[in-house]
């Protein structure tokens, strides 16, 4: 599902999740973003359990971070935030559907090869459920957001 809404997003992309990783925010991950924030795609990316960074946090993952920060300096249409409180993992891709599950969508990458993983979650693809619960989240990133801002202001379209 992430995969699809890197490719395909048309109007907006929603993210949100505990933890960034390199192992899924790859230069693959990077340049697609890009490609959708060059097309004018409203992106919001929230993360962060914790207020301030874990104090193992790997060099690699600090650079994935580093990273999508960066993109929102480029683009005035991304939102990357430290939310600071959420444990919430959820997806939106335009009003197509919305994703709300146990599925760590930044620092997981999934892998067959691993132990059984119960990932368990909700699909929306009632588009004003969509809209409703996009709504929901993209206030979380006007009024709770921390430090970490990208870009210079986080507007709702």
């Amino acid at each position: 599902m992430l995969d699809e809404a890197l490719r395909n997003a048309k109007s907006r992309l929603l993210i949100i999740s505990p933890w960034i990783k390199r192992k899924v925010v790859t230069q693959d991950f990077i340049k697609r973003l890009d490609h959708l924030l060059a097309g004018g795609v409203q992106v919001y990316i929230g993360y962060g359990i914790k207020e301030q960074v874990t104090q193992d946090a790997l060099p690699q993952d600090l650079a994935a971070v580093q990273q999508l920060a960066d993109l929102g300096k480029k683009f005035p249409n991304f939102c990357f935030k430290r939310l600071g409180n959420t444990h919430a993992k959820v997806l939106i891709k335009d009003s197509e559907f919305a994703a709300v599950t146990s599925f760590n969508w930044l620092s997981f990458k999934g892998d067959p090869n691993r132990t059984f993983r119960d990932e368990q979650g909700t699909l929306l693809q009632k588009s004003d459920l969509v809209d409703q619960k996009f709504a929901e989240l993209a206030d979380r990133f006007e009024v709770e957001a921390t430090s970490g801002t990208a870009g210079p202001e986080c507007l709702k379209p």
